[in-house]
This record gives C-alpha cells, sequence and structure tokens, in this order.
C-alpha cells in the first residue's frame, strides 16, 4: 500500500514538472498583451484603449515608406512605413512601423501593436495610431465574411 501510494506521488510529481517545462517562452520585444478589437470599436472607444495592447485585422490604405531625414546617433538612417488599416465599411486608423514591411496596397493583415492618442495642440486634433509591434499576413476565412454581411 505504502509503495503504490509512493509510486503514484512520484508520477505525480514528474507529470507535473514536466508540464511545466514545455511552456513556450515569448520574445518580450515582439510580444505584448493584446486584445482582439474591431477597427470601429478601437475608434468609438479611444479613451478606453489609450496606450493599450490591441490586435487588429483589416486591409492596408495608402500604404508609404519613408526614411528620415536626420541620422541616429549611430549614423544610421532610420525608415519606416506607414499605412492605414481600414474594415470593409471604410473605418480606418493610422498604422506606424518601424522598417520597411514586406506587404503591399489591399493586402489583407493582422496588426498587433499599442494604441496611442496623442494631442497635436498646433492643429487641435487627436492623433489616433497603433504603434505596431507585428504586422502579420491574414487571410479571411468564410466565418469572417459571415460576420461581416450578418448585418447588412
Amino acid at each position: 500500500m505504502k509503495k503504490n501510494l509512493l509510486l503514484s506521488t512520484a508520477i505525480l510529481v514528474l507529470a507535473i514538472s514536466s508540464a511545466s517545462c514545455t511552456h513556450e517562452w515569448k520574445d518580450p520585444n515582439t510580444s505584448i498583451p493584446k486584445q482582439s478589437i474591431s477597427i470601429s470599436n478601437l475608434v468609438s472607444n479611444r479613451q478606453a484603449f489609450d496606450s493599450a495592447g490591441v490586435s487588429l485585422i483589416g486591409k492596408v490604405w495608402n500604404l508609404e515608406t519613408w526614411t528620415a531625414p536626420s541620422k541616429t546617433k549611430e549614423g544610421v538612417q532610420k525608415t519606416y512605413t506607414t499605412f492605414i488599416l481600414a474594415d470593409r465599411m471604410g473605418t480606418g486608423i493610422d498604422i506606424y512601423a518601424p522598417g520597411e514591411i514586406p506587404i503591399q496596397e489591399g493586402d489583407f493583415v493582422r496588426v498587433i501593436g499599442i494604441y496611442r492618442q496623442e494631442f497635436q495642440p498646433t492643429e487641435d486634433y487627436f492623433l489616433n495610431v497603433v504603434d505596431a509591434v507585428s504586422i502579420e499576413d491574414w487571410k479571411p476565412g468564410l466565418g469572417y465574411w459571415i460576420r461581416e454581411f450578418e448585418f447588412d
């Protein structure tokens, strides 16, 4: 009896320790706590999501890649990619990403980043932008289109 209890305890400890060792660690530079939301929900609730991690899906519009006019301390010129991510109804949000992103106008993408609402005193309006941490190619499936056309 004592032998069976000791054996079952050893198996339990081994199972718990092996389960905890299989956890996949994420890189803190590329992963952020985020909430998957729609672009229209973000735009209509700007105060609630200010400085929050968001995950958005949509279509790329007005894609631009540009190089900063000034160099960094190391003498390197930084390249940036900006575009508007829009849903089917035309509601869009500005996306800002460091580097040259391999996407094209009209691509469907998932953007993971930090939403920022900043007041621009010179022009008296709020600048709404997502600082992208990750931009992934995304293919809308049948479930997405059913949800999109459900209330038309």
